[in-house]
């Protein structure tokens, strides 16, 4: 029997199969965070998918935390009841569902943002954003930062309130907790920067405000950047081994998945599955599921990455964001 129709538990949770629908950003919410009707027929359809778990994109812990203007948010109650209708079909379909928090630190791409009155980009360091060359961002103060975990934390229980069935912290691709971790935007000479765990200090903060409030039966994860380079290329910036530590960390404060990723460098690569290098390694570092993402877009590779040990679960984005229904076909393949 393949590999990937297998469940797997998360504290109560019973995954059906092995494939994860990745948080994806799909522009679908409106100027005061909630879904549009685009929105709700996306996710309806991801309910549907046949996934075993789905991540649903990144929702802004604070107004100063958005990517864009347009963005899911879960800064404030009155967004609680709205984002019950998003939460609806996969309780329906009886699929569970985790919601990403996320603060975009220096990485707000958005113009109509960024020039809005009183808005400033917030960074570790005030140093240049690879993404964003032209935009220096103001460092937050130490007294921000000792904010930040009480942000996620208020985000993460309105989620709960909202009916997701956990949460997953975002710590990759380039937004805040990412530039914390990475020496290239985090300069700091303070308790929050020098060595790999001084810069890993805040996500585990984070994670430890976050699972404080979350339901002792409902999992955290973390979406963990692994590197700012890919495998074979030059190590610059975070590299693997450190990452390794910082998963090592996470696991013994009690994270309940690592959902892998890019760090600075994004989640692009070459090929297929190109973050499973990295996968492997985390993988035979730590006791918790792991999930490996970037280029899985057929059954044959998602079942090889399980039968070869690289991970534990396989993140699955763009074909489902192309098509809801894609894993028939992969049913069909490996049954």
């Amino acid at each position: 029997m393949s590999l990937l129709w297998q469940s797997l538990e998360l504290r109560s949770l019973r995954l059906t199969n092995r494939i994860v629908a990745a948080p994806t950003a799909t522009g679908t919410a409106d100027r005061e965070g909630v879904a549009t009707e685009k929105g709700l027929a996306h996710y309806g359809g991801l309910a549907r998918s046949g996934v075993g778990l789905a991540v649903v994109e990144h929702h802004a812990v604070s107004p100063e935390g958005r990517v864009r203007v347009s963005q899911y948010r879960l800064d404030r109650d009155d967004v609680v009841e709205a984002h019950r209708a998003l939460t609806a079909p996969f309780r329906e379909a009886g699929l569970p569902a985790m919601v990403q928090i996320n603060h975009a630190g220096a990485a707000v791409r958005d113009e109509e943002l960024r020039l809005a009155e009183g808005f400033r980009t917030l960074a570790p360091s005030p140093v240049f954003h690879p993404a964003l060359p032209g935009v220096l961002p103001r460092a937050l103060t130490k007294g921000e930062i000792g904010a930040l975990p009480g942000l996620y934390a208020e985000a993460a229980r309105r989620a709960v309130l909202c009916g997701y069935d956990g949460v997953e912290i975002h710590a990759c691709h380039g937004y805040l907790l990412s530039q914390f971790l990475s020496p290239l935007t985090n300069v700091r000479t303070d308790g929050y920067g020098g060595a790999i765990l001084s810069r890993a200090r805040i996500l585990f903060e984070v994670f430890e405000a976050v699972r404080s409030v979350v339901d002792s039966d409902l999992p955290v994860a973390v979406r963990l950047g692994v590197a700012d380079t890919l495998p074979g290329e030059e190590p610059r910036g975070l590299t693997i081994d450190e990452t390794v530590r910082v998963a090592r960390e996470l696991a013994a404060l009690g994270v309940d998945l690592l959902d892998l990723s890019g760090n600075l460098n994004g989640y692009d690569g070459r090929g297929e599955a190109w973050f499973a290098p990295y996968s492997r390694l985390v993988k035979e570092a730590v006791p918790v599921p792991v999930v490996c993402t970037g280029g899985i877009r057929s059954a044959l590779t998602a079942e090889r990455l399980l039968r070869e040990g690289v991970c534990d679960l396989v993140g699955v984005g763009r074909p489902l964001m192309a098509d809801s229904q894609a894993l028939g076909s992969w049913r069909e393949r490996l049954p």
